[in-house]
């Protein structure tokens, strides 16, 4: 596991941090009852989503050198071509399995001496917009946020479910959802489909449209 220099950014989500959010609940949202609680206070920034841009310290066009200084080396990793998949999971461990931060990656240009984040991807919910989305809330709920949403694909999982693809392309956020909740929230530029990409995150799961 590679989050030792992780707890000292904002892509901790070995939760050191629930730690202190257990202290000030009113600040998450609500994932038992399906409501979205938008905290008073602001976000803090090593927790913050920001659509088209970044989440927590990861940033859109970061160079992977920089990004594998914060983080370590992936615990699973996929690349084809020049393009990549870094997947870090967090120590903790739960019913539903283990939260991600997963980084998809690419040559900034045709020099090919650079590569550099083109998505970021995260399932933990202490991760959130400005205005409190996170994930483990509703479409309506996200819709209330990003209107102009758009569903783009259904897959079965490996446990054959159905999880529904939705992306805001013009804002650069998409969300996954399963059983009516977003289980996992992808940032990406501006303009660009979410599902724009030449490798799979999670080829074991099947399109069923």
């Amino acid at each position: 596991m590679k989050f030792t220099k992780t707890v000292l950014l904002g892509l901790s989500i070995s939760f050191l941090a629930c730690q202190s959010e257990r202290k000030t609940d009113e600040n998450k949202p609500d994932s038992l009852t399906g409501t979205t609680s938008v905290s008073s206070q602001a976000v803090d920034e090593r927790f913050l989503v920001v659509a088209g841009h970044s989440i927590g310290e990861i940033s859109l066009g970061e160079d992977m050198q920089q990004v594998s200084a914060k983080l370590g080396r992936p615990d699973f990793s996929d690349a084809a071509m020049g393009k990549a998949w870094g997947i870090w999971y967090s120590s903790d461990s739960t019913a539903n399995g283990k939260n991600e931060v997963a980084i998809y990656s690419s040559y900034r240009d045709t020099s090919m001496q650079v590569k550099d984040v083109k998505q970021i991807r995260i399932t933990s919910n202490e991760f959130k917009t400005r205005d409190g989305l996170a994930t483990g809330v509703s479409l309506d709920d996200t819709k209330l946020k990003f209107p102009g949403i758009n569903k783009l694909d259904a897959y079965l999982n490996e446990k054959k479910d159905t999880v529904v693809i939705y992306d805001a392309k013009k804002e650069g956020i998409g969300f996954e959802f399963l059983k009516g909740k977003s289980i996992a929230l992808t940032v990406h530029p501006a303009n660009i489909a979410l599902n724009q990409t030449y490798l799979t995150l999670h080829p074991e799961w099947k399109l069923i449209n």
